[in-house]
């Protein structure tokens, strides 16, 4: 809805959008065409792009939760017996894929070898961003994280 129906040349108004996002999940676009009398661009058109999360993911919790249920579902059973990339296409791609708020595999693989092995280990503080390794509450062995930091330092 816009907040004026007619503009002169060179005068502001709002448009009012209203996106119903019942059922759905994940990336979303909307356009909305704006249509004038202005010759050169009759018609405009706007695009609102979001990420819709589901009501699980919308709460803020402990980064250590991801290891309990309902999260350890999806964030540490499918990864379950597997190793290198594998495991991280099951447990750590869902937040740590392109465009994610996570950093990304391509990212993470210019930074030092030491520090990929201690942040997927230990976590990092203030983040979602739990330890992975059993001494810290986590599903992953030595080997499995091993596994982990060496398709990250070499991902080809």
């Amino acid at each position: 809805m816009a907040s004026l129906s007619h503009l002169k040349p060179g005068e502001k108004g709002r448009i009012r959008v209203e996106i119903d996002l019942a059922g759905k999940r994940g990336p979303v676009t909307k356009t909305v065409q704006v249509f004038s009398n202005d010759p050169k661009r009759p018609v405009v058109t706007l695009t609102a792009t979001m990420r819709v999360r589901d009501r699980m993911h919308m709460k803020t919790y402990r980064a250590t939760q991801i290891f309990e249920s309902p999260c350890s579902g999806c964030h540490v059973e499918q990864g379950r017996g597997k190793a290198g990339f594998d495991l991280f296409r099951a447990d750590c791609f869902m937040c740590h894929n392109a465009g994610a708020a996570a950093t990304n595999i391509s990212q993470m693989s210019g930074r030092p070898e030491a520090h990929i092995r201690r942040v997927i280990r230990d976590g990092v503080e203030g983040t979602s961003m739990p330890g992975w390794a059993r001494k810290n509450g986590g599903p992953l062995t030595d080997a499995e994280i091993e596994s982990l930091v060496a398709i990250i330092i070499r991902p080809n």
